[in-house]
């Protein structure tokens, strides 16, 4: 999932501007998460091809009041949930002594860093900029978040400061890793129990039961797994205790750990906005996952229906996700749903054949071209694969940066068949070879001259 960088600084710096800038037109989600609004968004983005998650920080005041004292306390917990840190300050005025106490903060936390100077477009900005450097911190960076000043040299230091994927790699794991998300009182720890055979955590109808994160070591059909009972995720309006606000920030380390999500879903009830954004932030880091109506011993077929295509429509944007009908109490369809998930994993991290993956996505091509921009019809010439978990592939030709959003949609549709994906996020990344002639002067011939000669003397 990439590591979990923290955009900190004092209000009205343009952090939420750099946030949506970073993000760019690839969002996947702006997760508003419960505890986490007024001083933290959530959303998972790709910075030059490289997975990171972005945390929108609320602004750091000298105010005593309650509001701004929880304020300093949720972003001091994003600073330390966080890999990495991203400083953001205002050129457009003098530095400010809350600049100073931050960067302390920050220096306290022995995270790396970065300090990004924004407005520095501005003319009065200037005179400004130097007092900033002053800060002493390494690496140090004049943008802005509003034009894009400067932001292609920033997005290559973040890059190379805070490497993505560098975790997973140095830590490879003898066993799958599966989380188990949902709202409360979906059924989680009744089915975490069902797997583990085993009351391991408790259980009651009282939403909110589970607040820590439990996970244990199993063996499934002999397969080692590592299982991850969290506590239930709800509307931020009814989030209003330390402990549960804690408890939503293990759920989030949880999906950035999991190979592979399971998300239930109480069958009583209809899909929430609530479970459509966890739904939507598992996909778009590239985990696997699949949908469990829970308590399905209670439904009549006309219900399961409706439940069906209530799900469908709401999840158009993920139709080629399993969804599986359970009922954890009483064990009915609880290892069909592990058993997917773990299929799932299995097929995340396999090894495509190149050849076949390049012939796949040219049929696609040659089938349906995309439409044409301008005088030109974007042309894909080849594809290579790049990366397992999520699978990941380069698009490689002409004007392929001008292909539309649905024509990729089209692509990852039409490939999820042959390439047997089916439930598993896929990430496209596009490469247009450049013209090697750009940077050549046109020189014309001897007749050539003569001829414009004449036409000029016209």
């Amino acid at each position: 999932m990439g590591p979990l960088i923290a955009i900190v600084g004092r209000p009205n710096v343009g952090k939420s501007s750099l946030f949506n800038k970073l993000i760019g037109e690839d969002i996947a989600l702006i997760a508003d998460l419960p505890g986490l609004t007024r001083d933290r968004n959530y959303s998972s983005c790709k910075i030059n091809n490289s997975d990171y998650i972005l945390v929108d920080t609320g602004g750091i005041t000298e105010s005593s009041s309650k509001f701004d004292k929880l304020i300093l306390t949720e972003t001091e917990k994003a600073i330390s949930d966080a890999d990495g840190m991203i400083f953001l300050v205002d050129s457009s005025s003098s530095i400010h002594k809350l600049d100073f106490k931050i960067n302390e903060i920050l220096r306290k936390s022995n995270k790396n860093y970065v300090l990004a100077i924004n407005k520095s477009e501005k003319k009065g900005s200037k005179n400004n900029i130097s007092e900033f450097y002053s800060l002493g911190v390494k690496n140090s960076f004049e943008i802005s978040a509003k034009n894009g000043l400067g932001m292609k040299g920033f997005k290559n230091s973040i890059n190379e400061i805070f490497p993505s994927g560098s975790e997973t790699d140095n830590n490879k794991k003898d066993f799958n890793q599966v989380g188990i998300l949902g709202k409360p009182n979906a059924g989680k720890s009744t089915y975490f129990n069902a797997i583990l055979k085993d009351k391991r955590s408790i259980v009651s109808s009282t939403p909110g039961t589970t607040r820590d994160a439990i996970s244990e070591l199993t063996s499934f059909k002999g397969i080692e797994l590592k299982i991850t009972d969290t506590a239930g995720l709800r509307k931020k309006s009814k989030v209003n205790d330390e402990i549960e606000k804690s408890s939503v920030n293990q759920a989030i380390k949880t999906m950035r750990a999991s190979e592979g999500i399971i998300y239930l879903i109480d069958g009583k009830e209809s899909i929430s906005d609530q479970d459509l954004h966890l739904i939507s932030l598992s996909i778009s880091s590239g985990k696997p996952l699949v949908i469990g109506v829970n308590k399905s011993e209670t439904l009549d077929k006309y219900e399961k229906a409706t439940i069906r295509r209530d799900l469908n429509r709401r999840l158009a944007f993920a139709k080629d996700l399993d969804i599986k009908y359970i009922s954890a109490k009483n064990k009915y369809g609880t290892s069909a749903l592990i058993s997917n998930i773990l299929s799932l994993i299995r097929k995340s991290k396999e090894e495509l054949n190149p050849k076949f993956v390049n012939k796949v996505f040219l049929d696609a091509y040659d089938k349906n071209p995309p439409p044409m921009v301008g005088r030109f019809r974007p042309k894909i010439k080849f594809v290579k694969n790049l990366d397992i978990q999520p699978p990941t592939f380069i698009i490689h030709g002409n004007k392929i940066e001008s292909l539309s959003k649905q024509y990729l949609k089209y692509l990852e549709n039409y490939i999820r068949n042959p390439l047997q994906l089916k439930g598993i996020p896929i990430k496209l990344v596009l490469k247009t070879a450049e013209n090697p002639y750009k940077t050549r002067k046109n020189k014309l011939t001897k007749r050539q001259l003569e001829k414009r000669k004449r036409i000029r003397r016209r």
